[in-house]
């Protein structure tokens, strides 16, 4: 992840300060001012009572150290491994000292992103999260180190597969650390064939450029929280595989009945970096694109 201007806030005697004390190794800023920070071994701190102006989620990373927390009547004193997580939610009181080295990745994530991803599901309600240390949850540890990877590609992000991994992630802490859990009746059938027709055709239309998740179901109609698990059950395909695969194919198109090198082919499918062309299309097809151009004749 590359280091940007945007930081993790939190709010000490009413102003406005970096969460932490020192910089962190890397930050990136994603969709809806969603904040992905990572520090590595921190030097010891006191953390001392404020409040956080977003949702934070941390991951912690690195050998185990010793930490004493407490936000709201949640309160928190042992040891802190590499895969343990907490949830401290926006302004709510929370303190925290680690006598130790630390190392963490911070999610931050405001009000707007929650809304977007979750606020379908609250039927005018607002989400609200609980306040939670120690959290043993393979599954969002997963999807938290799958999206701090997609940051690391910098200005070369996949927007639909970061706002994928945002909307999984989202709906995991509603359904599993909302003071009000979620109980979703599974939607089932797929999209309606006219609006999948009209998804298809817009992915064709636009190929050569990043796709956002928010326009695929802006062109479906349904809100984010849905559409993406719709779109699955109808093609047998996550939105980002089925856009990943289209790309493919138009390639396969090109080598075969274009001049085209294979830079230049990588490009006008989107793909900024002619590394990931290469090893997604070695990946979907078993060979290379010179390989595969090659064998045609």
């Amino acid at each position: 992840m590359p280091v940007s201007e945007s930081r993790i806030e939190a709010y000490n005697k009413g102003q406005r300060v970096p969460f932490a004390y020192r910089p962190p190794l890397s930050t990136a800023s994603l969709f809806d001012r969603v904040v992905l920070e990572r520090y590595v071994k921190q030097e010891p701190a006191d953390y001392g009572k404020r409040q956080m102006a977003t949702a934070l989620l941390f991951l912690f990373e690195d050998e185990a150290t010793r930490v004493t927390a407490r936000a709201e009547k949640q309160r928190f004193h042992g040891k802190v491994c590499s895969g343990d997580m907490w949830v401290i939610p926006p302004f709510v009181p929370h303190s925290a000292l680690f006598p130790g080295v630390h190392g963490v990745v911070a999610l931050s994530i405001g009000s707007l992103a929650l809304e977007r991803h979750v606020g379908p599901l609250m039927y005018g309600g607002r989400i609200e999260l609980a306040p939670r240390y120690g959290l043993k949850d393979s599954q969002l540890e997963h999807m938290v180190r799958a999206l701090v990877g997609v940051a690391e590609e910098g200005p070369h992000t996949d927007p639909l597969l970061t706002e994928l991994l945002l909307n999984a992630i989202c709906l995991r802490l509603a359904k599993r650390y909302a003071v009000s859990k979620l109980n979703l009746s599974p939607r089932t059938g797929g999209l309606p064939p006219m609006k999948l027709k009209r998804v298809f055709s817009y992915i064709e239309a636009n190929l050569d450029r990043g796709i956002t998740l928010s326009e695929l179901s802006g062109v479906a109609e349904m809100s984010l929280c849905y559409f993406a698990t719709l779109f699955k059950q109808s093609t047998s395909l996550s939105p980002h595989q089925y856009v990943l695969r289209r790309r493919i194919e138009r390639a396969k198109q090109f080598l075969r009945e274009t001049k085209a090198g294979v830079l230049e082919i990588s490009l006008s499918l989107g793909f900024e970096q002619p590394n990931n062309f290469a090893r997604t299309f070695r990946r979907l097809t078993g060979t290379s694109p010179t390989h595969y151009r090659r064998n045609l004749f």
